[in-house]
């Protein structure tokens, strides 16, 4: 199974990428040549993929974990309510057709 996401680059360039169910969001914005640095390799303890969700689509991410939170306190001048790790954020079904922006810089 699979979706599809509109992804905004740090560029501000949009494209639809698709994402496959066996798949956290890290792991499709690096199969569509995104350069997400993820430095901890997808294990949440640097923030480093950190992306928003458009506020529509953000409650079918589901819940954020403890770990994940704390991490998005640490980067809290450019944290929103729509943020998330890349590398927490399963798939869902719900999450087609959302937009996932990168913030310049992460």
């Amino acid at each position: 199974m699979s979706i599809n996401i509109t992804v905004v680059d740090e560029d501000g360039e949009s494209r639809e990428v698709e994402w496959r169910d066996n798949q956290t969001l890290l792991e499709c914005l690096h199969k569509n040549q995104y350069p997400v640095l993820a430095t901890c390799g997808g294990n949440a303890s640097c923030a480093t993929c950190h992306a928003f969700l458009d506020p529509e689509h953000f409650p079918a991410s589901g819940e954020r974990t403890e770990e994940e939170e704390d991490l998005l306190e640490m980067i809290d001048d450019v944290a929103t309510e729509t943020s998330r790790l890349s590398c927490q954020t399963e798939y869902h079904d719900e999450l087609d057709g959302a937009t996932v922006t990168l913030k310049p810089g992460m």
